[in-house]
């Protein structure tokens, strides 16, 4: 008659606590899929027995040491599934209709790394199934050089026999939509590189001066627009687009985007692009010189004075081709100056006066 008063006194006790658990373990938020691993910390609750309740750090080999139990494997199994193994090894030969608790105190055991374009890039811990989208939350979100593309690295499986890491690609826009195609699930040892968006920069006299992403087709005009357009002192017709060629040559094109050349306005920026656009009365000096950029026509200044005003030559510099690009109602002008004639040779007639928005360019030297 006891026995049958005990077991009836622990089942009700066992009901009341399992409601207690239940309703604990919602607040918590815990993730009832989530999957033990080695390292995890696990806080084991056994309910009337403080003794027996405790927390435990997972082992590399995937048990815990438990009181009376010895060690129990755990990794591999949820924290639903873990309660119900310690329960039924309890009850066998220790407590009467034992009630068990497992949830994670600290999420160890599975890791991903974010690097590239985060706020905040680094190693983040999974904390059950966890989204492409909840870990770029987690890394703080995208910065502002981010591309709208998103690369995958995905451990998948053994190298020997032939399944290395996977590659994925996403679209960062269905994503954020939350198309379930490309908002997965990430998985331990995923790796998540965020690129840097393919760019151009708009320097110089503009409202807005910076980098800006070029994840469309962008005009001259527009990527001045959206740079905030000119500011009080900007020349708008001497505008300069700095291109690096495929040989790796700078090359620089004279734009008037005043409004008076409709074709000028037209121009498609290209990744790497620079749209310099300078102060009135400016001329510019490029190429291998020590401060390459715009500077202030303000007197009458040659082309020796101007390369000077930019730092001078470096030791790449090949003085005796540079030039001179001028813009006139019929075109561009590019006259050939041989500095070593005006320097080393004392032909001081040679060294052209600069006019408003030329473009001295200094080539680098071939040997």
């Amino acid at each position: 008659m006891l026995i049958r008063v005990v077991r009836v006194v622990s089942l009700i006790a066992g009901v009341a606590w399992s409601l207690v658990w239940l309703a604990g373990a919602s607040a918590q938020g815990s993730a009832p899929d989530y999957v033990i691993g080695p390292r995890d910390v696990l806080q084991i609750t056994v309910w009337g027995q403080a003794d027996l309740s405790k927390d435990s750090q997972v082992d590399q080999d995937g048990s815990v040491s438990f009181p009376l139990l010895g060690r129990v494997k755990a990794a591999g199994l949820t924290t639903g599934a873990l309660a119900v193994r310690l329960t039924e090894l309890l009850e066998k030969d220790y407590l009467v209709n034992p009630q068990v608790s497992v949830s994670v105190k600290e999420y160890l055991s599975k890791k991903v790394h974010v690097l590239g374009e985060a706020e905040r890039p680094g190693l983040f811990y999974l904390t059950g199934a966890t989204t492409l989208l909840e870990v770029l939350s987690r890394a703080g979100g995208l910065s502002k050089t981010a591309g709208k593309q998103l690369i995958l690295v995905r451990n998948a499986g053994d190298s020997a026999a032939g399944r290395g890491n996977t590659i994925l690609r996403f679209d960062l826009t269905k994503v954020q939509a939350g198309d379930a195609s490309q908002n997965i699930r990430l998985e331990d040892q995923d790796t998540l590189f965020i690129p840097k968006a393919h760019a151009y920069f708009v320097l110089g006299e503009v409202k807005s001066a910076g980098t800006f992403p070029l994840d469309k087709e962008v005009t001259a005009l527009e990527a001045l627009t959206i740079a905030g357009g000119f500011n009080d002192r900007a020349a708008p017709s001497g505008v300069k687009l700095i291109r690096r060629a495929p040989d790796g040559q700078q090359e620089t094109i004279s734009l008037d985007l005043s409004g008076a050349n409709s074709q000028d306005r037209n121009v498609k920026i290209q990744e790497g692009d620079t749209l310099l656009v300078a102060k009135g009365n400016t001329f510019f000096v490029f190429g291998e010189v020590k401060r390459p950029g715009a500077y202030q026509l303000e007197k009458e200044t040659n082309i020796l004075e101007g390369i000077t005003i930019a730092g001078g030559f470096t030791d790449k510099a090949a003085p005796g081709r540079a030039r001179v690009i001028r813009s006139t109602a019929t075109g561009q002008q590019v006259f050939e100056v041989d500095m070593n004639d005006i320097i080393k040779r004392g032909q001081r007639a040679k060294a052209m006066m600069l006019q408003e928005n030329d473009v001295v360019v200094v080539p680098e030297s071939f040997f």
